[in-house]
């Protein structure tokens, strides 16, 4: 649990659910955990999660684990204090490549927008909107529409505790409009008033998919970063 309480979001768990661990040992101790990525999502030989036992130093064992696994980086959440400061205590170079939002509930988009469970008419656009989803494992599709046309597609994703993951897929041909911040804003409008908290998460860490959330009532929790060691 990270910033905001905020729990593993579905990108994460993607790149951490192939990983291979590998226990870092100090004689006959075992001192750190560390999860190389498969090579599928991340370059092969990055680190994708890093469990030190209470007591040890973070950035000895960060050091250790990159030695022991061949490893020359290490992605990260923001809010992973302890990984940051075991980055940090190496001199890694910090390149933030993602980023996590919470919902604040101030959104500036406007206009009615009408969700309905997708109908057999929606088969064909579904399958492409699901190609573009971010790995969610089993989310709930809902179809929005604004003006009774069909817009485009929300999907959410239970976390832990009382968060939900949401994103949205604007169908092509209604691009450009700004309908992307109207649909995330009524679908988080949608899952808080039944006692959910929602996040969403981008892949980089500006451009129009943050333009987006932020209209959408979104706030930035922290950056996915990745820590690589100096040439």
């Amino acid at each position: 649990m990270y910033l905001d309480d905020l729990p593993e979001l579905t990108q994460a768990k993607r790149l951490r659910a192939g990983a291979r661990g590998v226990a870092i040992r100090d004689g006959d101790r075992a001192v750190a955990v560390a999860f190389v990525a498969g090579g599928s999502l991340l370059p092969s030989g990055t680190l994708v999660r890093f469990d030190v036992t209470r007591g040890e130093d973070p950035s000895r064992r960060l050091a250790d684990a990159l030695t022991a696994t061949g490893a020359r980086a290490i992605w990260f959440y923001g809010g992973d204090e302890a990984t940051r400061r075991a980055a940090l205590g190496l001199d890694l170079v910090l390149q933030p490549v993602g980023a996590a939002f919470v919902r604040r509930m101030d959104a500036r988009a406007k206009g009615r927008v009408v969700f309905r469970a997708p109908s057999p008419a929606d088969r064909v656009a579904l399958t492409d909107v699901l190609r573009e989803a971010p790995g969610f494992r089993a989310p709930h599709v809902q179809v929005a529409e604004i003006d009774r046309e069909p817009v485009g597609v929300v999907l959410s994703e239970a976390l832990e505790g009382q968060w939900s993951e949401t994103c949205a897929v604007v169908y092509e041909a209604h691009r450009g409009r700004g309908y992307g911040a109207a649909l995330l804003a009524g679908a988080a409008d949608r899952l808080e008033s039944g006692g959910r908290r929602v996040c969403a998460a981008i892949e980089g860490v500006g451009g129009a998919a943050r333009t987006t959330l932020e209209r959408a009532g979104f706030r930035l929790a922290d950056y996915y970063f990745t820590a690589t060691r100096r040439s």
